[in-house]
């Protein structure tokens, strides 16, 4: 079907797929008392999908601005230490490796610039190439600021160090509207499991009460409409305790 091939060629992680069955396979028997509704169900697995992406991918992007901020510090105390540019930013790499995975974007990235430095590429260009490959604001900033300094001769020191602090600013922002919404987000994520949990609880306790929901038209219209609306209110409750700084 046309839900699994867009699945499969987003090369979703197994596990999240695994989880999306496992969801469509519990709607189905809650919502339906029948596996005759899973093919019916198959866009939840794809809005399942999605949802694991936007979160992994912000997760990404936090460990992508935390990643990026200790190498600017790090090139700023090589360069303050005397190494030109293109040995501060051999090594930055170096003791960034020390701190974060190898499997991190940022570390993903150095490596691809310590490359064309190799290829005798300016800094200037193997920087602009990296920006063009990020849709981070700081990013850019820092690289149009960087590539201002080293054509005007201006202190590349400062400039990255003020970069440094105007992204530590940025972070501690986001931590803290984190930290206010905290409660907020872990009563979302009860509210979330509730009416599931209420519908398990009667399916199991009192099965009798559900009895007239299952196999007739009037009660497939009831359940259908009753699941739309537990997923609207599901993405609705998310959205409102998500906020881009």
């Amino acid at each position: 079907m046309p839900g699994f091939g867009w699945i499969w060629n987003r090369k979703e992680p197994l596990l999240d797929i695994l989880k999306g069955v496992f969801l469509i396979l519990a709607f189905s028997w809650l919502f339906y008392d029948s596996l005759l509704a899973i093919p019916f169900l198959l866009p939840i697995l794809i809005l399942w999908c999605r949802e694991c992406r936007a979160s992994r991918r912000q997760k990404e992007e936090e460990q992508f601005q935390r990643t990026f901020r200790e190498w600017i510090l790090l090139l700023s105390s090589s360069l303050s230490a005397g190494y030109s540019v293109e040995n501060a930013m051999v090594q930055s790499c170096r003791e960034l490796s020390l701190m974060f995975s190898e499997k991190d974007i940022m570390m993903q990235e150095l490596r691809d610039m310590l490359a064309k430095l190799e290829n005798r590429q300016s800094p200037e260009v193997i920087f602009q190439d990296f920006a063009d490959r990020q849709s981070s604001e700081e990013v850019k900033s820092f690289v149009e600021v960087f590539c201002a300094a080293r054509k005007s001769g201006g202190s590349l020191n400062a400039v990255i160090r003020s970069t440094a602090s105007q992204m530590a600013e940025i972070m501690d922002t986001r931590r803290e509207i984190t930290t206010l919404l905290a409660s907020k987000i872990y009563e979302q994520k009860i509210m979330t499991v509730m009416p599931a949990a209420v519908l398990l609880y009667v399916r199991v306790g009192s099965g009798a009460f559900l009895k007239e929901l299952y196999h007739n038209p009037a009660g497939i219209l009831v359940a259908t409409a009753c699941l739309v609306l537990y997923l609207g209110a599901c993405l609705l409750g998310k959205r409102m305790v998500h906020f881009e700084i």
